[in-house]
C-alpha cells in the first residue's frame, strides 16, 4: 500500500519512522508546511513521550510537497496518513476521501460532532476506508487487559480507574495545543482513556465531570462514569504548566482479580492481583504506533475494513469527551 504522510510534527515524525519499518505500507510521499522539516532537518523536536532524537532525514525515493492538497492529488498515493493539528482533521480527511484515497487520521477525529458525522458519511459515499488513530487499542498492556476482561475468567468488572498526566505541551508547533478552542486542551490527551473505557465497557449510563479551566483552556478533568450494572469508572487527566513527566496508568478491579499497569512503576508490566498474590502477565514488546499503522495498511491490502477501531467508535469518544468538557464549562459539542 503506497502511503502519503501529511504533517511532520512530533506524531508525524513518529509515523514516518513506523512507515519506514512497515511490511505492509510503503511511504512514497510526505507533506509539511515547514521547509526545514521538509528538507529533512528534524533537529530540536520534542514530544510528551520523550525528546525525539535529533536527526537529518533522507526522503530519497519519496516525493515532497509543501501543500497537502498536492500530495492528496498525487496518483501514486493510495492512502493518506494525516498528522495535522485537530482543526484540520475533518477537512483534510474529507478531501482525501473524495480524491479516492483511504485515510488514517490521528485522534481526536474532530472537536465537532457534525464534522465527525460528515467524515463518516463521505467515507461511506466514496467506499474508502477511514480509520482514526486510537493507539491504546494496540498498546500491549491495554490489549491484554481487554482480552482478560472479555474472557470472563475473572468475572465482571466492578471498578476501573485511568490516570494520564503530563507537563503542558508548550513544545507543540505554534503552541496550538495551548489554544483550547483548537486543541480541546487536555481533552486531546484524555480522549485516549475515554476511548479505552468505551472499548472495555461500552457507553456509560451517566457521566459527570469537574476539573480546572484557565482562560478557556481545560487543564484538568476528573470524570466519573456510572453503568446500569453498578460499574464505576474514574478518569483523571491533567496538563501541568509547572512541568512533570508523562504518566499513564490504569487499575481494573474484577470479581476475582485486579489488573494494574503504571508507566511510572514499570513501562512494560501488567500486574495481576488475586488471592493475596501478585504475578506478572506477559504482554509482549509491540510498538502500538507501529501496530496500528501496520493493521491499517494490512487491512487495506487485504480489501477489508479495520475492525479494532471504527469511525463510529471514534465519534463516540468525541461525544463523551465533549460532554465532559461541557460540564467543565467549555465547548459546545456541536
Amino acid at each position: 500500500m503506497k502511503i502519503g504522510l501529511i504533517g511532520l510534527g512530533a506524531m508525524g515524525r513518529m509515523h514516518f519512522e513506523c512507515w519506514r519499518k512497515s511490511k505492509h505500507g510503503k511511504l512514497v510521499a510526505v507533506s509539511a508546511r515547514n521547509p526545514k522539516l521538509l528538507a529533512g532537518d528534524w533537529r530540536g523536536g520534542a514530544f510528551n513521550l520523550g525528546d525525539q532524537e535529533a536527526a537529518l532525514v533522507s526522503f530519497d525515493g519519496m516525493r515532497t510537497y509543501l501543500e497537502a492538497e498536492d500530495l492528496i492529488n498525487d496518483p501514486n498515493v493510495e492512502a493518506v496518513d494525516i498528522c495535522l493539528p485537530t482543526p484540520f482533521h475533518a477537512a483534510m480527511s474529507i478531501a482525501a476521501l473524495r480524491a479516492g484515497k483511504h485515510v488514517f487520521c490521528e485522534k481526536p477525529m474532530s472537536l465537532s460532532l457534525a464534522e465527525c458525522a460528515e467524515m463518516e458519511r463521505v467515507a461511506r459515499e466514496t467506499g474508502r476506508t477511514l480509520m482514526v488513530g486510537h493507539c491504546l487499542r494496540y498498546w500491549p498492556q491495554y490489549v491484554k487487559a481487554q482480552e482478560l476482561l472479555a474472557s470472563g475468567e475473572f468475572g465482571r468488572a466492578l471498578y476501573a480507574s485511568f490516570h494520564r498526566t503530563s507537563a503542558a505541551p508548550t513544545w507543540s508547533g505554534d503552541a496550538w495545543y495551548l489554544r483550547g478552542a483548537e486543541s480541546g486542551g487536555v481533552l486531546d490527551m484524555h480522549i485516549h482513556d475515554v476511548d479505552v473505557a468505551l472499548w472495555w465497557f461500552g457507553r456509560p449510563q451517566a457521566v459527570s465531570a469537574t476539573g480546572l479551566v484557565t482562560q478557556g483552556l481545560p487543564l484538568v478533568v476528573d470524570a466519573a462514569w456510572r453503568y446500569a450494572d453498578g460499574l464505576s469508572v474514574q478518569l483523571h487527566s491533567a496538563w501541568d504548566r509547572n512541568g512533570g513527566p508523562f504518566r499513564h496508568a490504569f487499575r481494573l478491579v474484577m470479581e476475582k482479580a485486579t489488573l494494574v499497569h503504571d508507566l511510572a512503576v514499570d513501562a512494560s508490566a501488567l500486574q495481576l492481583l488475586r488471592d493475596g498474590k501478585t504475578e506478572s502477565v506477559p504482554c509482549g514488546e509491540v510498538s502500538a504506533y507501529q501496530a496500528e499503522l501496520d493493521d491499517f495498511a494490512a487491512c487495506l491490502s487485504a480489501g477489508r475494513a479495520p475492525h479494532r477501531i471504527t469511525p463510529a467508535d471514534s465519534r463516540l469518544a468525541v461525544e463523551i469527551g465533549l460532554e465532559e468538557m461541557r460540564q467543565l464549562g467549555v465547548g459546545g459539542g456541536k
